[in-house]
């Protein structure tokens, strides 16, 4: 057996161990179950902070030390390495895969100011930049989008830790990407900096959030304050592929001329570029990449007038007004008061569960 066989053997068996099977007639890759695909996707890329587990326990609550209406969430961006491990025990709760990725990325913990303990965690990173349900749902064209998509980022993890995730904590966290800070952290962050696609100095104002639900809808946007449902992507996704050491071996056998042409800052969505170009020396078709996994694409905008600016009509930003107080109080108000009972009864529960 050559090395592409062998390779290509290899791909085929790291995709068995999760649940997605080869169909030899039609080339494609059939997912009978995605969430348990993910599930085992995440037990290979999630795990890692499990080993910091008795260094930052102490950063996470028990359900005792939780006053549902004294949470109090204030954000701190990851910058030192007790804050790495606590971001890095926390994905391990997430049932879906979370990849590093590349470009730009901000990681910030959601802590409840009441206790000291962290509510959840948001992670910033470039969007893709090509997006179906985004650029039509913008109506930028190819342009404008070159020029404004520096304005935007992806939520690509969001979301609660237990026990918060049981009193609505996720919904939380996703309104504190509202809080006037996230902007201003994004704009020290990037003030000083050059875009490597471009070239040109751009002034960092975030003026567009989106993310991609895991399975189709999430109940985490729904009915939730500026945040809005879009619509579906296509299904194409390279996670189920990369996210194990299948990507390794495809890099390997891309030729090296090609692969300096697909480096970050010379092309969209390189590493897709590079995962196609890999699939192809080994036999497969880009069907390999379709599996079914359509996902809810949501939007959060900062401004307004969010839609002119990203078309490039105005230069001119005018922000929503929303302060930490008012996102807070309509969080407690809409969430957790009409269900105080119940969200006390879950937190005994949990508690019970532990001892």
């Amino acid at each position: 057996m050559d090395s592409k066989e062998e390779s290509r053997q290899k791909i085929l068996d790291n995709l068995e161990s999760y649940g997605v099977h080869f169909d030899v007639t039609t080339g494609r890759l059939v997912a009978p179950n995605l969430r348990e695909m993910q599930n085992q996707l995440a037990l290979q890329t999630n795990t890692r902070g499990l080993s910091y587990r008795n260094k930052v326990i102490d950063s996470f609550a028990k359900p005792n030390e939780i006053n549902i209406l004294k949470v109090n969430p204030y954000l701190i961006v990851v910058d030192s390495i007790r804050l790495n491990r606590i971001w890095s025990y926390a994905c391990s709760f997430w049932s879906i895969p979370i990849t590093n990725g590349y470009g730009r990325r901000i990681r910030i913990l959601v802590i409840d100011r009441n206790n000291q303990k962290l509510i959840g965690i948001i992670g910033l990173a470039d969007p893709i930049i090509g997006l179906g349900a985004r650029d039509s749902f913008i109506g930028w064209s190819k342009e404008q989008k070159i020029k404004r998509l520096y304005n935007c980022m992806t939520a690509y993890i969001l979301g609660a830790v237990p026990p918060y995730n049981l009193i609505f904590g996720s919904k939380l966290v996703a309104l504190t990407t509202m809080f006037p800070q996230v902007r201003k952290i994004f704009y020290e962050k990037y003030k000083d900096t050059i875009p490597i696609i471009s070239g040109n100095k751009k002034i960092p104002h975030l003026v567009y959030i989106d993310t991609l639900g895991a399975f189709g809808k999430s109940a985490i946007y729904t009915r939730l304050q500026n945040w809005k449902f879009v619509g579906y992507t296509k299904g194409q996704s390279h996670i189920h592929i990369t996210a194990n050491g299948s990507w390794d071996m495809i890099k390997q056998l891309v030729p090296e001329s090609a692969f300096r042409t697909y480096k970050y800052g010379q092309g969209p969505n390189w590493k897709m570029r590079i995962l196609k170009a890999g699939l192809k020396e080994l036999g497969f078709s880009n069907d390999m990449l379709s599996i079914g996994w359509q996902r809810g694409y949501y939007s959060c905008p900062l401004a307004e007038n969010w839609k002119e600016y990203l078309n490039g009509e105005t230069n001119k930003i005018i922000w929503k007004s929303y302060t930490e107080s008012e996102l807070i109080n309509y969080w407690r108000e809409k969430w957790l008061i009409p269900r105080l009972d119940k969200l006390r009864d879950k937190l005994t529960s949990f508690e019970s569960k532990l001892r």
